[in-house]
């Protein structure tokens, strides 16, 4: 097949040599299914010839039969990769679609089970096209769905080595064809080359239930944005309760042409941002307004309205007349109407013109192009948009991530491609045109776009750990160059992740969690917190006893430093949290509550943890308590779960389950100790063993265990 597909490739690069250069300049393929390139030729040509004027690089065309699976157009551009310098791809039109399954370590939050519909439980990912040190086995395809398995033969961590971004709009526009719109898009993408324009305008966006709700970790993004985006940006945020509704003003916000970077952390889902609540009020007759709505609420939604009632005016003492207006259909009209301005769905943004140029949907499955219309779809490609670039994710992600890193180098001249190729994980992906870039700032290194695709280039890199710009130092500092970090908050959070990604001995990931948790900033702190929350060293009780009780800190570094405490034996956790306390705050009351609670949940997980050993207990229930610790990542469930995966006469699906488990330990004290047990056993079931090798494999290329 392999021979095939590169003929067919040389045959369309050749058909394509009015724009494709034969000279060494860095190139960028289009690829593009068949019926969508007889529909927008035009279109194609103007953006291809705009990137080569404009942005001095080659244009490399690939034209997709409509029997053309991924494999075909993933090997293609790994020739172009290894041959012409690819640095990137955009993927315009129906290109098929990747659904990755058995890799959801590569995933920031996704763990659906495996046994459910495959559509729900595998991930949309474009990973598949643009990082070629994975490896993947075929299983099935339903129309342009293509299903695989991750291989344990390839690498078990992502790293892109080019760039992929989608131009694929909404099929549901009543106005627009699907091929008009990416017409649109592609005249307009085309037409900003021209002038650049400077990045000096940024915005970011709190949601409700985002990150706590913790202004601290907004002041402080305020701040590193700040030194991100260097001394001539303003930049401006919006919470969500500063408007009863904040949907308009949001939406204002983003219609401004003015506006160059926006950033919105808000929950998710295919087709809404969830941006608010009830209405925030201090009004007390707001207040009674908002919980009558909650009550109607609850009364329609019941299956029993009678037992509902009656279970409603137990709890909460209300009259049974404030219960009867569940069907009155004035109220009924009112409780709708309010409801949908708490989020912003896919009709509000019909005939809508955002402006802003590169927007981030901080949110679950915004960006699921697998369906006919999306939120990402909308702000990238509406008819009216003049936004160029959406970074979105096709499935849930994690909250506490660090998802601007380096996004500095977009006000460098560094287009969004070659900036987001350094961020991708499995669900992440970009929208619109991935070559868009702004005008560079004066103080950065002349060529920084090309210099960044040189990650392997020692002497490129420590050319660029000596700039005075944080997030160019930091590209350095990323890929193992020292670089002092000083007082700069996006190098020490650079820093810290540098220590976490790559450390080889527990000790230096115990001593870069440490230093992570006492550092001013909060995202060092919170996301220190987070793999503090996996480790279970020790050492790091005493230190995450006295930051939890530190009555300053931020309530989202409280809340994974809660589940850190859940690491280690009660008598431990009681002892630390005492030895902390200055008997201020909290109050006893409080202090006695929190040690209840804990010592509630250590008496469970010790049920728990001794019910897998026995073989009369349920296997749903073991395995129900196995599943958790892909989050949990509890020391006390070592023992068990390796003695479940040694056993042959043990159930093998749960069996199975244990073996996978164990691989999310991989910031774990005890990540060697797992590493070598599994290794010395000798597995009999096929299916046990396979489970028990990709365990090991992430286990070497994430804890970097050899």
């Amino acid at each position: 097949m392999r021979r095939f597909v590169l003929t067919l490739v040389f045959a369309v690069l050749a058909s394509a040599g009015t724009y494709a250069s034969a000279a060494k300049r860095s190139a960028v393929a289009i690829v593009i299914d068949s019926a969508t390139y007889s529909a927008v030729s035009d279109a194609v040509r103007s953006y291809a010839s705009a990137i080569e004027k404009y942005d001095g690089k080659a244009v490399r065309l690939m034209v997709a039969g409509p029997s053309w699976a991924p494999e075909q157009i993933r090997d293609s551009l790994y020739m172009l990769y290894c041959k012409d310098a690819l640095e990137g791809a955009v993927l315009v039109g129906d290109i098929p679609v990747p659904m990755i399954r058995r890799a959801h370590h590569l995933a920031t939050a996704f763990k659906m089970n495996p046994s459910w519909k495959w559509k729900r439980s595998s991930i949309p990912s474009d990973r598949y096209y643009d990082d070629f040190g994975l490896a993947f086995t075929f299983l099935k395809q339903e129309d342009k769905l293509f299903y695989y398995d991750l291989s344990p033969e390839g690498r078990q961590k992502v790293h892109c080595d080019i760039y992929t971004a989608r131009i694929k709009p909404a099929k549901t526009d009543p106005q627009h064809s699907f091929t008009e719109l990416i017409a649109l898009f592609l005249e307009r993408a085309a037409a900003e080359k021209a002038k650049p324009e400077k990045l000096d305008e940024v915005f970011h966006f709190g949601g409700h239930g985002n990150s706590s709700e913790s202004i601290n970790a907004r002041i402080d993004e305020d701040r590193a944005m700040y030194e991100q985006f260097g001394p001539d940006v303003r930049v401006r945020y919006l919470n969500f309760d500063e408007d009863r509704f904040v949907r308009a003003r949001l939406k204002a916000v983003l219609a401004n042409p003015a506006l160059d970077y926006a950033h919105l952390h808000t929950h998710g889902g295919v087709e809404a941002q969830y941006l608010s609540k009830e209405p925030y009020t201090f009004m007390p007759t707001e207040h009674l307004r908002n919980f009558k709505a909650f009550l109607r609420s609850k009364m329609r939604s019941a299956k029993d309205r009678d037992k509902t009632k009656a279970s409603l005016m137990e709890s909460y003492g209300v009259p049974e007349a404030w219960l009867d207006e569940w069907n009155d259909p004035v109220l009924a009209q009112e409780d709708s109407l309010r409801s949908a301005r708490v989020d912003l769905v896919l009709s509000d943004l019909d005939g809508y013109a955002p402006a802003v140029r590169v927007l981030i949907l901080d949110a679950c499955f915004n960006g699921a192009f697998l369906h006919d219309d999306y939120v990402a779809a909308r702000y990238a490609f509406g008819a009216d948009s003049r936004c160029l670039a959406v970074f979105g994710n096709s499935v849930n992600i994690i909250q506490d991530h660090w998802k601007n890193e380096l996004a500095g180098l977009l006000g460098c001249g560094v287009c969004v491609g070659n900036w987001a190729r350094q961020n991708l994980t499995l669900e992440s992906h970009l929208f619109g045109d991935p070559t868009m870039h702004f005008e560079a700032r004066a103080d950065v290194p002349a060529g920084l776009d090309a210099l960044v695709t040189r990650y392997e280039d020692k002497a490129v890199l420590r050319k660029l750990a000596r700039s005075s710009v944080p997030d160019v130092a930091g590209y350095a500092m990323k890929y193992g160059i020292p670089v002092k970090a000083g007082n700069s908050l996006n190098l020490r959070m650079e820093q810290l992740m540098y220590g976490v990604r790559n450390y080889t001995d527990r000790e230096d990931l115990v001593r870069t969690i440490a230093a992570g948790l006492d550092d001013p900033y909060e995202l060092i702190r919170r996301m220190a917190a987070r793999y503090a929350e996996g480790c279970g060293a020790p050492q790091l009780l005493e230190p995450i006893a006295a930051h939890y009780l530190d009555p300053a800190e931020s309530a989202r570094v409280r809340y994974h430093l809660f589940a850190a405490l859940g690491l280690y034996p009660y008598a431990d956790v009681e002892k630390a949290l005492r030895a902390s306390w200055n008997g201020i705050w909290p109050e006893q009351e409080d202090f006695d509550a929190l040690l209840t609670r804990l010592k509630r949940s250590a008496d469970g997980d010790a049920a728990e943890f001794a019910a897998l050993s026995d073989a009369s207990a349920s296997v749903k229930e073991r395995s129900s308590t196995v599943s958790a610790q892909r989050n949990a990542c509890k020391p006390a469930a070592l023992a068990p779960m390796l003695a479940l995966v040694a056993d042959e006469s043990a159930d093998a699906t749960l069996r199975c389950k244990a073996a996978e488990a164990l691989g999310w330990y991989v910031y774990s004290w005890y990540a060697r100790e797992i590493f070598d047990k599994l290794q010395a056993m000798h597995i009999a079931d096929a299916a046990v063993a396979d489970e028990v090798h990709r365990t090991l494999r992430r286990l070497e290329d994430i804890a970097n265990i050899r």
